[in-house]
């Protein structure tokens, strides 16, 4: 088989002289069919157009802020640290929850969820509109014209699928979500937002920046200011608990110690009105006791009001201190889409396209139609 291939000319060798790629050969052939090319180019350009007018607008917003943190480590080894890029601040916190865990915080989904019945204004048809994030995500999201034709095979394979498979038992109730079992459309805003919102942490400044694009400037402004509001509270919710429940422990404490003190002085000052003139050995025992016992009862009422105090100042403490470096401000410029790249993109690949058939597909498509011809040609006279 071999021998007889390699008797065949058409699978002799080619002389390296013949691989070679004539510059000008392919420069000629892209000349002669410069019309075609051109054609594919304006038929890219108007692609491009179409495509850039079809795509809704979308705006950004973002907030830069500078997170309060409590580190252990000395001021000099944390500078040598900061210039080697690692933060010792973070690692040696006190604080469980620090800024490099803030992406995971908003892309959850309770974090999300919360976010659901955010207020949210817009202008449509110079009308102005007020409803919560949940219904502008449902009702008021623009897509393509091309979005349901793309969408409408996994459309119909779904819905083929959900006929075989039990129906899912989604909320609870009208009116209810529960952020653990959503229905498919809320778990479907619930990513998109997570994607939407990104966060962003410099690891030796733990500077955070929190930016948005949606299709609306004045609704990406409120939610992307929601978002820090919420990470905000999350933050000094987590980090002021303890101190709080130790607050609120010690209040009792100390309320039933105030309440022991109070006896304790009440048992005294009656025994000093019944016994006001009297002697009596056992009389003056007994007061002496009820005096212990007040005092005694004072001292740890004291103590535990000056341990309430420490409490609460602690929990003050504990609040995080966030400082916004940059605002979020109304965004009048779109982010996207650039008609003008879209068009210079799908003009060069129309170009690039045209090009690659003119120097190699035409020959291929010559040579496929000629060996299809050939075969069809032999399975004919075969048959005869």
């Amino acid at each position: 088989m071999t021998e007889n291939n390699y008797r065949n000319p058409d699978f002799l060798p080619y002389d390296e002289e013949e691989n070679e790629i004539d510059i000008m050969e392919l420069i000629s052939k892209l000349w002669k069919k410069r019309k075609m090319i051109i054609i594919w180019c304006i038929a890219g350009a108007i692609i491009g157009l179409i495509a850039g007018f079809s795509i809704p607008k979308t705006y950004s917003a973002s907030v830069t802020l500078a997170p309060e943190v409590q580190g252990k480590s000395s001021s000099s080894l944390s500078s040598l640290a900061s210039m080697a890029g690692i933060n010792l601040n973070s690692a040696n916190s006190v604080d469980a929850i620090t800024a490099e865990m803030y992406p995971e915080i908003v892309a959850s989904t309770p974090f999300i969820y919360e976010l659901f019945n955010l207020p949210v204004q817009f202008t449509r048809k110079d009308s102005v509109i007020n409803t919560t994030l949940l219904d502008y995500m449902k009702e008021y999201q623009r897509s393509p014209w091309w979005t349901p034709i793309v969408n409408a095979p996994m459309k119909a394979l779904g819905w083929c699928l959900s006929l075989l498979q039990p129906k899912e038992e989604e909320g609870s109730g009208e009116g209810t979500l529960n952020p653990y079992n959503l229905p498919e459309k809320e778990r479907k805003i619930v990513k998109a937002l997570s994607e939407a919102i990104m966060v962003t942490v410099d690891k030796k400044t733990l500077k955070t920046n929190v930016s948005l694009e949606m299709q609306d400037p004045l609704v990406v402004t409120d939610v992307v200011n929601a978002v820090v509001e919420n990470l905000s509270e999350y933050v000094s919710e987590y980090r002021t608990s303890k101190a709080r429940q130790d607050a609120e422990n010690l209040l009792e404490i100390c309320e039933q110690r105030k309440a022991e003190y109070y006896a304790a002085q009440q048992a005294y000052a009656t025994n000093m009105d019944a016994n006001k003139n009297v002697a009596l050995q056992s009389a003056l025992a007994e007061r002496e006791r009820l005096q212990q016992e007040m005092n005694l009862a004072y001292q740890v009422y004291s103590q535990v009001a000056t341990q309430l105090e420490a409490a609460r100042i602690a929990e003050q403490q504990a609040k995080p201190v966030v400082t916004i470096i940059k605002p979020a401000e109304v965004p009048y410029r779109k982010t996207a889409p650039s008609k003008a790249k879209m068009l210079v993109v799908f003009t060069f690949l129309a170009g690039c396209i045209a090009a690659a058939w003119v120097l190699f597909g035409e020959e291929y498509w010559a040579k496929l139609k000629e060996s299809l011809t050939g075969q069809n040609e032999e399975t004919a006279q075969a048959e005869e």
